[in-house]
């Protein structure tokens, strides 16, 4: 067997001096996300959309029931007072109008035969004709006759006022809005037919979640923009806010007055209620994103803008407001702060600002 091979000590030497030096590794550069610091107030800005109504709308109805035989209203159209919108078949109550009307006469001609007996026995009593039973018996009939005509004029009265009610006028000039009951429709005493809105003050009806019902204060200024005139806003003002949820949207309902209102605001347009809350007065906040920790304190990489390196920094904490908080301390506006990887980095690691910031 022949013998291993036995490589001298001074051509391992002689290798090792011609192999090239090892490379120091370069320090990574990472890529990462930044904001500047500043100091602002934090605004809650809130927008809704809802439709421009009138302040005042009222429902009108018959003060009858019947079959409704002519409409002349139309909604959007303006009508003026004592305005026939709607009639009513009116036939029963022109029968029932005829049978009050035959009771008076009826009534009537038992009271001028009952005055003529009255009348007669007043002479006869005179000349001691007539005993004194009789005649009070008589004018006793004379004055139940009187009394049933004066219930008869009554009842006639009031037919003939439920014969007007076949009509449906009204007292106030305005513009419908809705129409509830057609020609054909057989409606109850009091049911609503038509909806009326009378001029003057314009607002905005809008819902409000459950969680946003204290965003809008009655008396509190909002701007309204309409959708069909882009770019043009209007002061508002929170009229009325509902106390009560509604049962089935679960939405308060808010009511918006205009201030300033012009020829554009039309009635059933879409609008657009903005309304601002200051939350917090001015101060850094940075997003939760920005956060890391070091030995049990909150706090933040800031990047050095002319070595491009970062620093850790340790900071108090404010109040937090959603997916930010306020930094009270530890850092100053100006500041480049890392949003995001902030757990990767670790201190005068060089980084490469993505936002283009240099």
């Amino acid at each position: 067997m022949s013998s291993p091979r036995v490589i001298p000590t001074a051509v391992v030497l002689l290798l090792a001096a011609c192999s090239p030096a090892p490379s120091e590794t370069p320090p990574v550069v990472r890529p990462v996300k930044t904001v500047v610091a500043t100091a602002e107030s934090l605004d809650r800005v809130s927008q809704y959309a809802g439709e421009v109504r009138a302040r005042h709308e009222i429902s009108l109805a018959f003060r009858v029931g019947g079959k409704i035989t002519e409409r002349q209203a139309e909604i959007g159209q303006q009508v003026t007072t004592n305005q026939v919108l709607m009639q009513l078949d009116s036939g029963d109550l022109a029968l029932n109008e005829q049978a009050l009307r035959a009771q008076l006469t009826a009534a009537q001609s038992d009271r001028d035969q009952a005055r003529a007996k009255f009348n007669r026995a007043k002479v006869l009593l005179a000349r001691n004709l007539i005993s004194r039973n009789d005649f009070d018996t008589l004018q006793g009939a004379y004055d139940t006759a009187q009394a049933r005509v004066q219930q008869a004029e009554s009842q006639l009265s009031g037919g003939a006022r439920q014969t007007g009610y076949a009509q449906l006028r009204t007292d106030q000039a305005g513009v419908v809005t809705a129409l509830h009951a057609e020609v054909g429709q057989v409606v109850a005493a009091g049911q609503p037919v038509l909806s009326l809105a009378l001029p003057g003050e314009k607002e905005v009806a809008i819902s409000v979640p459950e969680n946003r019902r204290d965003e809008l204060r009655i008396g509190e200024e909002v701007q309204i923009s309409l959708w069909s005139a882009p770019g043009q806003t209007y002061r508002g003002q929170v009229r009325e806010v509902a106390p009560l949820a509604d049962p089935l949207t679960r939405t308060y309902a808010v009511k918006i007055t205009f201030i300033d209102p012009d020829s554009a605001v039309q009635l059933g347009m879409t609008a657009s209620v903005r309304a601002s809350r200051r939350l917090a007065a001015a101060a850094i906040r940075l997003p939760l994103t920005a956060l890391t920790e070091h030995e049990g304190q909150p706090a933040v990489w800031v990047v050095d803008p002319q070595t491009l390196k970062v620093t850790r920094r340790t900071v108090h904490l404010g109040e937090f407001h959603g997916d930010q908080v306020i930094i009270a301390s530890g850092l100053a506006p100006g500041q480049r702060v890392v949003t995001a990887g902030v757990h990767k980095l670790y201190p005068d690691q060089p980084v490469r600002v993505l936002d283009g910031a240099p």
